[in-house]
């Protein structure tokens, strides 16, 4: 009767017919019934199992699970699957004390592993890890780390941070800061503070903050001169010349400067307060006029002349010889008043006296009186016309042509 040979799960390995024996189920001689000389066999299957199948190759027909101790390395093995004969292909379980490796693979321990060195290839992950000292030659990430002590030669992050803006830490010892770089669009910035302050508790001792350069936001380096003592600097920073504080800006009694400038001659500026000038102190402008802002009822351009009247303050002029004559739209007034009315559409700017372009039709030589010629015009005042009441000024320069252009003129207002 034939053996039918069953392994340990269950599974049927082969069938074994009487008086045969099978070299090529597994990597024993398995004899059938009444096999000849099967005596011998069995004795081979028992040195095989006892020396592990000790050989530099792998054993032939293995099955998983099965035993190999490599002479080459001195190491043993444990076969993955069936019929695996590739020797890189068996898992390492031990290796002599003098070297070699142990290769597992899922294991998990339960209790406590004790080695001299452990090497991990890819990753440790794990809700603790207890050591006395660690190495890192190449790069440590760490999601949430909390290092209580720590001595770190040299370390290379691109964010140290306490945990929020608001939370306290400490540096402590001596700090020499390298940077060159660009902060926040500003190149050459070596420490950048989005926000907050610096104070330096340094009472009794010798330094507080000690710079060889001091500069402005945009980089201009700001030159201190004068005499400076403890005395002085403390009234300007903290004493009697400090006369207010207004949104972190620190307001003294008195600024010596040449120049308050907005930047440029086109963009508005604000003086708030009143203002005085001093025995022999005086303004300069470039312009000559002075102008106020009245509402109009429509747009009108510089050198328009203008009255009283319309649906508004005032309207341009409409007839020849107006009584109601009132003064030129000007764009160059030296100083403006009622600027805060409105704009130069709503509100445009009238030349009360002085110097303005003033829109004119016909000849005009320079010293003539000029009258309303209508239409927003003004004209060279003809002999018997020139009343108190109808002159808008006197022209500054000859017009050679009857067409309509424009003069410089010295205007004032009629009473």
């Amino acid at each position: 009767m034939a053996y039918t040979i069953v392994k340990t799960n269950g599974q049927v390995l082969t069938t074994i017919a009487d008086g045969t024996i099978n070299t090529t189920s597994t990597s024993l001689a398995l004899p059938g019934r009444n096999y000849a000389g099967y005596g011998q066999y069995l004795d081979t299957n028992f040195v095989h199992q006892l020396e592990n199948y000790a050989n530099s190759s792998p054993p032939a027909n293995p099955l998983a699970g099965q035993l190999w101790y490599d002479t080459n390395s001195n190491t043993m093995y444990v076969c993955p699957l069936d019929g695996t004969t590739s020797a890189s292909s068996w898992l390492a379980l031990t290796s002599t004390s003098s070297g070699g490796t142990t290769t597992f693979g899922a294991v998990t321990v339960t209790g406590n592993i004790g080695a001299n060195n452990i090497t991990v290839t890819n990753a440790i992950s794990s809700d603790t890890i207890t050591v006395r000292l660690a190495t890192v030659t190449a790069n440590a990430t760490i999601a949430n780390a909390n290092v209580t002590t720590g001595n770190i030669g040299t370390l290379n992050t691109a964010v140290i941070t306490t945990g929020a803006a608001a939370t306290a830490g400490t540096l402590t010892g001596t700090w020499t800061l390298n940077g060159t770089g660009t902060a926040n669009s500003v190149a050459g910035t070596g420490i950048y503070m989005n926000s907050g302050n610096i104070v330096v508790n340094n009472s009794g001792n010798t330094y507080g903050i000690k710079t060889d350069r001091y500069m402005y936001a945009n980089g201009t380096a700001i030159s201190f001169t004068g005499t400076y003592n403890n005395g002085n600097v403390f009234d300007y920073l903290t004493g009697s010349n400090l006369v207010s504080q207004f949104a972190g800006v620190i307001a003294p009694s008195s600024v010596t400067t040449a120049n308050i400038t907005t930047s440029g001659n086109t963009v508005a500026g604000q003086l708030t307060g009143n203002w005085a000038l001093t025995t022999g102190s005086r303004l300069t402008a470039t312009y000559a006029d002075l102008a106020e802002r009245f509402e109009s009822d429509a747009y009108y351009d510089a050198g328009t002349v203008v009255e009283l009247g319309g649906e508004k303050e005032i309207t341009s002029v409409k007839y020849e010889l107006s009584e109601d004559i009132f003064g030129v739209i000007s764009d160059t007034a030296a100083y403006l008043m009622n600027s805060g009315a409105g704009d130069n559409i709503t509100h445009p700017p009238v030349a009360m006296t002085g110097r303005v372009q003033v829109k004119v039709t016909g000849i005009i030589k320079k010293s003539d009186r000029l009258v309303s010629a209508g239409n927003g015009l003004a004209r060279a005042a003809q002999s018997g016309e020139v009343t108190a009441f109808n002159v808008i000024g006197r022209a500054l320069e000859n017009k050679i042509t009857n067409d309509i252009g424009t003069v410089l003129a010295i205007v004032t207002v009629s009473k």
